[in-house]
C-alpha cells in the first residue's frame, strides 16, 4: 500500500468513526490526602462463588477526612494497578471537592465480579452509594429497583450524553430509563500473530476473510513443527462462551434468543449451522488445542499469548496483555471474519458501569463523582494511567491517538467493530443462569460427548423455566 493510499484509508475510517459517534479492601481519600500507594501483593484471586463465608476488609491506608465531609461510599472489583489509579483519580477529584469523602471497597474474593459479596452488602443493609457493575449483573439490580434511575439528574442540568458512544448509553438502559453512566464498553475483534503468519506464508488477515478464508488460514496455521507426529501449534485459540460464539450467530443471521429473552433460538437452521462451524473447529477441522492438551496454558489467552495459537478473538480488554508479555512478538487485530452465506460480520457489545444505590442519602455527592468518573477529563487520566483497555465510553477519548495506537494495533478497526456489534444475549437478571447452562452443554460437544444439534435442544429444554423467571 501506497503512503497515499494508507493515508486516505485512514481518514476514511476517521469519517467512519465521526459519523459511527453521530476479602474487601477499602480506600479513604479526602481532600488534599495523599493517594494509597500499591503494595507488592497481588490482588488475590476471586474465590468460588459458593465460599462458605465472605472475606474481611483488608485494612488500608487512610487519611483524615476534612471536617464534616460527606462520604460517598463505592464498590469495586478490581486488580491492584487499577486499584492504584483509581485512588489518583480520586485524588484529583477531591482536590476540588474539598467537602467530599471517598472510601473504595474492592471485593475480592465476593464471587464472580464481586456479584456474591454485593448481593451480602444490599441484604445486610450495608449498601454502597455507588456500585461497579457489569451486564447482567445491571439489568437484575435494575429489575429489582436497586438501583436510580439518573433520567432527572441528566435532565436538570441537562447533561450532554453524546459525548458517550451510543452503544454504551443504550447499554446503561433498563425498559427505557438510564440506571447507569458507562464505565466501559467491550466488543470483539480478531487478533493475530504476524510473526506466525509470516512464518508460515500466510497473508495477514483483511477485511474480506469469510469463515473460510479463516478456517483455510488456520489450517495452514496448525503445524507439527519439531515433527514428532504431534502437532505443537495450532490455527485458532478456542474459547468455548457465548461473547465468541454469538458473533458468528449473528452474522449468520441466527439468534440466541428472542429480543424480550423469553425464548431459546438455538435450534433454528441459521443458528444451528453458525454454532456448528465453529465448534468444528476444534472437533471437526482440529485447529484449535483439544482439552488437556495445553495444561500448562488452560485457555484462550494464554495460547494465544504463548504463541500455541495464531489467531484469537478477544476485547479490546487484551491489548495490555499483549503490550505487557514477557516474550513480545508482532501482533495486531482485524475484523472478525463474515459468514459467506450474508456477507456480515457478527460481534458482541458489554457494557461496564456505574450505578447508583436507590436509597443513597448522598445522592448529589454520588452522581456528581459518577460524572466525574465519566467524564472526558476522568477517562484521559484512567487512560494515560492504566493504558487502553476496553473502550472508552467517551469518543473523544477512544478516538485519540494515544488509545487508537495503543501496542502499536489498529484501534480503528476496534471501534469501527462497534457498527456491527450488539448487546450479548446475557442481558437480562438471571442471565448467569442461562450461561451456566449452555456452557456445561456446549462443553459436552467439545469432549466429542454431544454433537452441536443436541447440545442446542438440551440447552433450551433447560434454560426454558430460566427465561420464564426473567
Amino acid at each position: 500500500m501506497s503512503r497515499s493510499q494508507s493515508t486516505q484509508r485512514v481518514r476514511s475510517r476517521r469519517m467512519f468513526l465521526a459519523t459511527l459517534g453521530a476479602g474487601m479492601g477499602a480506600v479513604v481519600l479526602a481532600a488534599c490526602a495523599p493517594a494509597a500507594p500499591p503494595t507488592a501483593t497481588p490482588a488475590p484471586k476471586p474465590a468460588p462463588t459458593a465460599a462458605p463465608a465472605a472475606p474481611q476488609p483488608t485494612p488500608a491506608p487512610k487519611t483524615q477526612p476534612s471536617a464534616g465531609a460527606t462520604k460517598v461510599r463505592v464498590t469495586v472489583w478490581v486488580g491492584q494497578a487499577e486499584r492504584d489509579a483509581l485512588a489518583k483519580m480520586t485524588q484529583t477529584y477531591l482536590e476540588k471537592q474539598p467537602s467530599v469523602e471517598v472510601e473504595w471497597i474492592n471485593i475480592q474474593g465476593g464471587g464472580l465480579y464481586g456479584r456474591d459479596k454485593l448481593q451480602t452488602m444490599l441484604a445486610g443493609g450495608d449498601a454502597p452509594d455507588l456500585m461497579m457493575l457489569n451486564t447482567g449483573q445491571f439489568e437484575g439490580l435494575a429489575a429489582r429497583n436497586v438501583l436510580r434511575a439518573l433520567d432527572d439528574f441528566v435532565r436538570g442540568e441537562s447533561f450532554d450524553l453524546n459525548i458517550f458512544w451510543p452503544q454504551a448509553v443504550e447499554g446503561s438502559r433498563y425498559q427505557g430509563k438510564l440506571y447507569g453512566l458507562p464505565r466501559d464498553i467491550s466488543n470483539v475483534i480478531l487478533y493475530y500473530n504476524k510473526d506466525l503468519f509470516d512464518k508460515a506464508g500466510v497473508a495477514y488477515p483483511t477485511g474480506d476473510w469469510t469463515w473460510n478464508h479463516f478456517l483455510e488460514a488456520a489450517k495452514r496455521l496448525t503445524l507439527d513443527k519439531d515433527k514428532d507426529g504431534k502437532v505443537d501449534q495450532w490455527g485458532f485459540a478456542f474459547n468455548n462462551i457465548v461473547w465468541v460464539w454469538a458473533g458468528f450467530v449473528w452474522a449468520n443471521g441466527g439468534e440466541v434468543l428472542s429480543p424480550d429473552r423469553k425464548q431459546c433460538l438455538l435450534t433454528e437452521a441459521k443458528t444451528l449451522e453458525a454454532l456448528k462451524f465453529y465448534y468444528d473447529l476444534m472437533t471437526e477441522h482440529k485447529v484449535a488445542p483439544p482439552p488437556g492438551s495445553l495444561p500448562e496454558q488452560p485457555g484462550a489467552s494464554p495460547q494465544f499469548l504463548n504463541q500455541s495459537a495464531a489467531l484469537g478473538l478477544f476485547g479490546p480488554w487484551y491489548r495490555p496483555t499483549m503490550v505487557n508479555n514477557q516474550k513480545p512478538f508482532k501482533w495486531d487485530v482485524s475484523y472478525p471474519p463474515k459468514a459467506p452465506s450474508t456477507g456480515k460480520r457478527g460481534s458482541v457489545v458489554y457494557t461496564d458501569h456505574w450505578g447508583m444505590y436507590q436509597g443513597t442519602k448522598v445522592a448529589q455527592e454520588t452522581w456528581a463523582f459518577q460524572k466525574f468518573l465519566t467524564s472526558k477529563q476522568g477517562q484521559q487520566q484512567w487512560t494515560d494511567l492504566i493504558g487502553a483497555r476496553s473502550i472508552s465510553p467517551v469518543k473523544e477519548v477512544a478516538q485519540s491517538e494515544k488509545w487508537l495506537r495503543y501496542g502499536g494495533s489498529s484501534g480503528e478497526i476496534i471501534l469501527e467493530c462497534l457498527g456491527f456489534s450488539q448487546a450479548p444475549p446475557v442481558n437480562f437478571s438471571n442471565a448467569n443462569e442461562a450461561e451456566n447452562i449452555w456452557n456445561d452443554e456446549l462443553g459436552l460437544v467439545i469432549t466429542g460427548q454431544l454433537k452441536v444439534e443436541q447440545a442446542a435442544k438440551n440447552i433450551c429444554t433447560k434454560i426454558a423455566p430460566v427465561l420464564a423467571r426473567s
